[in-house]
């Protein structure tokens, strides 16, 4: 027993001056029934109702088997995040047999002996990471996920931290699991072992265990081209799920999310500073969407921080939405950029202040409202069709760089055409280096009210879609990577040239056609014009009636489709439509298009109102997306009302959607509008308003 004692002494020495050590471990060399090892271990009662515990011989095993399971943790003192790792030293083939590292083991309370277990055995068993539940004389075991089987002579690391529970297989990470949204938790506790058998003892047997601290943060930046095969994404201990998703996996130089849905992770093998970025390279954006993440809080209960969400299904919703803990996504600014593969697009956060960056190039700026002022850095898709080529953040760069750039000098502007004028400038100058010009611009003879139009990485600046004959004065100033802006230039203008002379009509639309929906909406569709300068709108006109030639105008439209709706039932109506131009040229009309409505049907339930109503402006317009309705038989269509002015309340149609986004080009600049959204049915329904949505256009 001396030889034996030394061995154990040695065995479980605690090791907390090796750095990368454990802090304690045992080979469970020699033999002893019950486990002690000089005290080194305590039994856990809740899960042998009968007495059960662990012996050892030359490996540690049940004393007898089930009921019965054999637990035990260490009494070594371990830090709230650590690891608990075993060697499997055999399983059986035949029976029921199980072994299994434990963590965050509660040695007393209420709740003694509940732990996180990761619980494996052959091919045929089970082999789940589990949370058992117990108060000292039983037990509840919850299955979180299923995990790999296992053979003799793995080794299985278990490790907790913070809210995150996963396990390394033979050096590859083999699960994981962030448990912030579950309602029972253990944030602390010991760690130790378990096993079960319902043969032979010797069938759950463990070779050896040791346990330590879990991995901590170190350095401020990271990045990855994702290459290899993970599932899930490891790299090294970087990557961790938030709470309520499955994270990601990498195979074929692509990340690819786990989940059908949303998914999302961070990033904690780093401490990035509160002035920080994310920065994603595009993949596959065939649909879905997702982009960078700033400001996660690892321990927080639920989703937290900033996201950058490009959508490839419908750009307009682009744009910085709050991750909010109930796992809803709140949108901050939309924008409505081009999403293509191999693009990089970065976030960016300095103190209240996100920055969206294309390319390199900055492409708007976003004032928080606070939330989340510092975390971790981290990625989110929509759909495992949105994927990553490559990812990189951190610490911004020039955190530390306080000078400004020097102003730029010589700016120059001048007429291109009636609606652009090219500006140009002498370069700034900075300690580091200039990353971006921020141009402004005001319109109006001695105007001053001047507001940003756009970036550069250099001169000159093209600024186009401007009102023909019409003054406009520009300023410019630069910034550098820490984020630091220099005084603005000189101001220059120029006057646009006069309007040219279109006296040329569009085209006529053709192929018109007429589809009666309902008993109360017919849906028109037709071929594009085309225009010397450009088309702006479509003219739709209608009469009622078998062979009717009496026409009037229902409706203008910019696109080539229209919902006509409270019409009468089995009612028949003709349309045509012709096409307006800029100059207010008229094209010919359409051929003539017929539909009778159905007869009055039957159904009289409504739809259920449209949610998540958003608008914003967006390149010369306002574009509307919602939450589509549900409805007994389906929903046809949706009417899209609209006031104007702050406040307003007496709303008036504008145009209808047999989608759930539309584009309202008719507006006037510096002007607020709020709209509401309904739904229609086959029989004429029409369901309650969504909730409105207010924007406001720029002083063009």
């Amino acid at each position: 027993m001396t030889a034996i004692g030394g061995l154990l002494l040695a065995a479980m020495i605690p090791l907390t001056a090796i750095a990368a050590g454990p802090i304690a471990s045992s080979t469970f060399a020699g033999a002893e029934d019950p486990l002690s090892e000089g005290g080194a271990w305590a039994a856990l009662t809740s899960l042998s109702p009968n007495g059960g515990k662990f012996q050892k011989n030359n490996g540690a095993f049940p004393t007898r088997p089930g009921p019965d399971h054999a637990a035990a943790r260490t009494t070594a003192a371990v830090p709230a995040d650590h690891y608990s790792e075993i060697v499997v030293g055999h399983v059986g083939t035949f029976n029921i047999n199980n072994v299994g590292p434990i963590v965050r083991v509660q040695s007393s309370g209420p709740s003694i002996d509940s732990h996180y277990l990761w619980w494996v055995s052959r091919a045929n068993g089970l082999n789940y990471l589990y949370r058992i539940d117990a108060n000292g004389t039983s037990y509840v075991a919850d299955a979180l996920i299923p995990t790999s089987s296992v053979i003799d002579g793995d080794r299985l690391r278990l490790i907790a931290r913070g809210p995150v529970i996963y396990g390394i297989k033979n050096g590859v990470r083999d699960f994981i699991y962030n448990y912030g949204a579950d309602t029972k938790k253990y944030s602390a506790g010991t760690t130790g072992i378990l096993a079960y058998t319902n043969g032979s003892v010797t069938d759950a047997t463990i070779a050896s265990w040791s346990t330590g601290g879990a991995p901590t943060s170190s350095g401020t930046t990271a990045s990855s081209t994702f290459v290899g095969v993970e599932d899930p994404l490891d790299e090294g201990d970087r990557w961790y799920p938030l709470p309520g998703y499955s994270g990601f996996k990498k195979t074929g130089g692509l990340a690819t999310g786990r989940d059908s849905g949303h998914n999302a992770s961070g990033v904690w093998s780093i401490a990035p500073p509160q002035r920080q970025f994310s920065e994603v390279t595009l993949g596959t954006v065939a649909s879905g969407g997702g982009g960078p993440i700033v400001r996660i809080d690892r321990t927080a209960s639920g989703q937290t921080g900033w996201l950058l969400s490009l959508v490839a299904d419908n750009p307009p919703l682009s744009g910085i939405y709050k991750l909010n803990l109930d796992g809803t996504f709140a949108a901050a600014r939309m924008f409505n950029p081009l999403i293509v593969p191999g693009d990089t697009w970065r976030l960016a956060a300095d103190g209240n202040i996100l920055e969206v960056f294309r390319n390199g190039v900055s492409q708007f700026t976003y004032t928080t409202d606070g939330s989340y002022p510092a975390g971790d850095v981290g990625i989110e898709a929509y759909t495992p069709a949105f994927t990553f080529a490559a990812w990189q953040g951190g610490a911004s760069a020039g955190s530390s760089d306080t000078t400004p750039p020097t102003a730029p000098t010589n700016a120059s502007a001048s007429a291109a055409s009636s609606t652009q004028i090219n500006l140009s400038w002498s370069a700034s100058t900075d300690n580091v280096g200039v990353t971006n010009y921020l141009v402004e611009r005001c319109q109006g003879a001695g105007c001053n009210t001047f507001a940003q139009v756009g970036t550069a990485p250099t001169s000159p600046y093209n600024d186009s879609g401007l009102a023909a004959g019409t003054s406009y004065s520009y300023r410019v100033r630069a910034t550098d990577a820490g984020g630091n802006v220099s005084a603005y230039s000189n101001v220059t203008s120029a006057t646009t040239a006069a309007p040219p002379s279109d006296t040329t009509p569009p085209t006529a639309p053709t192929n018109a056609g007429a589809s009666a929906t309902s008993s109360t909406q017919i849906n028109l569709s037709w071929s594009a014009s085309t225009d010397n300068v450009g088309v702006t709108n479509y003219l739709v006109e209608r009469c009622q009636g078998p062979s009717c030639g009496s026409f009037s105008q229902v409706a203008s439209v910019s696109g080539t489709s229209y919902g006509d709706g409270g019409l009468a039932p089995s009612t028949s109506y003709s349309y045509r439509v012709r096409a307006t131009d800029a100059a207010g040229n008229q094209s010919a009309y359409s051929n003539v298009a017929t539909a009778t409505t159905a007869a009055t049907s039957s159904d009289t339930t409504p739809p259920t109102a449209p949610t998540d109503l958003i608008a914003a402006p967006i390149q010369g317009q306002i574009s509307l997306a919602w939450t589509g309705a549900s409805d007994n038989v389906g929903v046809t269509g949706y009417r899209i009302e609209r006031c104007a002015g702050l406040g307003c309340g007496t709303f008036a149609e504008i145009g209808t959607s047999v989608g759930t986004n539309y584009g309202d080009n008719r507006v006037a600049p510096n002007t607020s509008y709020t709209y509401r959204v309904r739904a229609q049915d086959a029989a004429g329904n029409l369901g309650p308003y969504s909730n409105t949505a207010t924007a406001a256009t720029p002083p063009f």
